[in-house]
């Protein structure tokens, strides 16, 4: 058994920990020989307050960048949007959008090129999340090049207007998601936290009737449909949970550490 589970929201809280009885519950799970494994739409960088809780593996930028944390963070594989999808997303967006603002993702998540407005869009506890070089370019300058992620916010629409036009969005190669922040993040169609972990269980020789998923958001959702078993968490989006097998706890509730124990018990 794989346990895989999103960090914001299902496994870490509002202040950017993880409690001692979710730690206690890695910890137990690892013990027996299960590993687990975050699978998180931060980047690695994003990690390093909490990176202690795991020892094994984890899943960075949506599923998009596997890292072996037993050999050193040594990258396992890594997968960019083509420039060419970028261009194209940036253009559509502004289409509804015109002073829509962005973050493209690149070097492994070390880098996070970004247009005007995008941080001041951005909460400062956001920014703590994923710590990089940030670098100010021109909108033109985003769609010129590949990236692990797109992220977009607007100040000119609702952010229920922004979000439902944006994920409605049929740009060839794009797949959008919505992790309940205020952006839309944009990754190569194919490119999903379901995806990496199917590529990290192959290299296990496990599949997805190995796994059970943990997430409350949308961007879980197609981790949820894969994994054998999983938890949507019960203050979760609600296509989170119509796409999981069992709702869990809230995070507040320490619902991540009542599922693991239980799953443990029945070993």
């Amino acid at each position: 058994m794989l346990i895989a589970t999103d960090l914001d929201g299902t496994l870490v809280r509002h202040d950017n920990t993880i409690s001692p009885r979710a730690r206690a519950a890695i910890a137990a799970a690892e013990e027996a020989g299960v590993p687990v494994v975050p699978v998180t739409g931060r980047q690695f960088g994003g990690l390093s307050d909490i990176l202690g809780a795991f020892s094994r593996y984890a899943l960075v930028n949506n599923g998009s960048m596997g890292v072996d944390l037993a050999d050193g963070a040594r990258t396992m594989f890594c997968e960019t949007t083509p420039a060419a999808t970028v261009a194209a997303f940036v253009d559509a967006v502004r289409g509804y959008s015109p002073n829509a603002s962005f973050a493209s993702v690149r070097e492994e998540g070390r880098v996070f090129a970004y247009t005007d407005g995008y941080l001041e869009l951005t909460r400062p506890d956001e920014l703590i999340k994923d710590p990089a070089d940030y670098r100010r370019v021109e909108v033109a300058e985003i769609g010129a090049h590949d990236c692990m992620k797109l992220m977009v916010r607007s100040a000119e629409l609702p952010l229920e207007e922004f979000v439902a036009r944006t994920l409605a969005l049929t740009v060839p190669g794009a797949h959008t998601s919505w992790s309940g922040f205020p952006m839309v993040e944009m990754c190569a169609e194919g490119l999903t936290k379901a995806t990496g972990l199917g590529r990290l269980t192959g290299l296990l020789g496990m599949t997805s009737a190995d796994v059970v998923a943990l997430g409350d958001g949308g961007n879980d959702v197609e981790m949820l449909s894969w994994a054998g078993r999983s938890f949507a968490m019960a203050d979760g989006q609600q296509v989170a949970k119509d796409a999981a097998t069992d709702i869990a706890p809230s995070a507040a509730e320490d619902g991540f550490a009542r599922v693991v124990e239980s799953l443990l018990e029945s070993l």
